[in-house]
């Protein structure tokens, strides 16, 4: 295990930042590729991400600022960014306008600005591609962008391709199966005091002995691929 710590709160939010960090500072050496679950995967931990140079693996959860698709309605994805005008097209070619920006406070303390998009006028009610894109009969189609858009686009991408498949797919082969280890044979299903500083006393004694019996295995798979070795040539001889 390369970082761990503990926090005295009851989720994993905004846990990302410090954890590069404690990842950084105890190996010495920056991690490249993040495998993560859900709970890490928002627009501002793309961007953490970005500035430290950081891929981030794992599945996009939707929030708040983007609505979930439906086989119903057209979602974000069937609209056009225009770049040059800083807004989007709507399939029916529409263009729409800015109506506002709002700044959401994420977990951490870290801000999140999102700017909103929508159709004025008459333009929906009597679009013929209304029923299959808004629901609303009294205002027309809104959108929201969050300033972190083009990273999360880009995650998506990612995550469809097939090298994103595989290697996601090692998160469970392995952290998984420690967390199980320690749960199940540890005993750290809950804390055995109170306290932070205790809690953090016992997470590090539990990750120490995991590491050594890590390379407790590590030396006796080489010792034993040694042996072997030795045995095969004396044969061969």
């Amino acid at each position: 295990m390369l970082g761990y710590a503990v926090f005295a709160q009851a989720t994993d939010a905004g846990t990302l930042p410090p954890m590069l960090e404690r990842t950084e500072q105890l190996p010495g050496r920056r991690l490249q590729d993040v495998l993560v679950d859900r709970g890490y995967v928002t627009g501002v931990d793309f961007a953490t991400c970005a500035a430290a140079h950081v891929t981030l693996y794992g599945p996009w959860k939707a929030h708040d600022l983007h609505a979930p698709a439906t086989s119903a309605l057209f979602d974000k994805t069937h609209c056009e960014w225009l770049p040059a005008l800083a807004t989007y097209r709507c399939p029916a070619g529409h263009v729409l306008k800015r109506v506002g920006r709002q700044t959401y406070t994420r977990s951490g303390g870290r801000e999140e600005s999102v700017m909103r998009y929508g159709m004025k006028g008459q333009t929906c009610p009597a679009c013929p591609l209304r029923g299959q894109c808004t629901t609303s009969t009294k205002v027309g189609r809104s959108l929201r962008r969050s300033a972190h858009e083009a990273l999360i686009r880009a995650h998506q991408a990612r995550m469809e391709t097939e090298a994103a498949t595989a290697l996601y797919r090692r998160r469970g082969q392995t952290i998984e199966l420690v967390f199980a280890d320690f749960k199940e044979h540890r005993g750290l299903r809950r804390f055995s005091g109170h306290g932070l500083e205790r809690a953090r006393t016992e997470v590090a004694l539990e990750v120490l002995v995991h590491n050594l019996l890590v390379l407790h295995r590590f030396s006796r798979q080489k010792q034993d691929e040694m042996e072997t070795k030795s045995t095969t040539v004396m044969i061969a001889a």
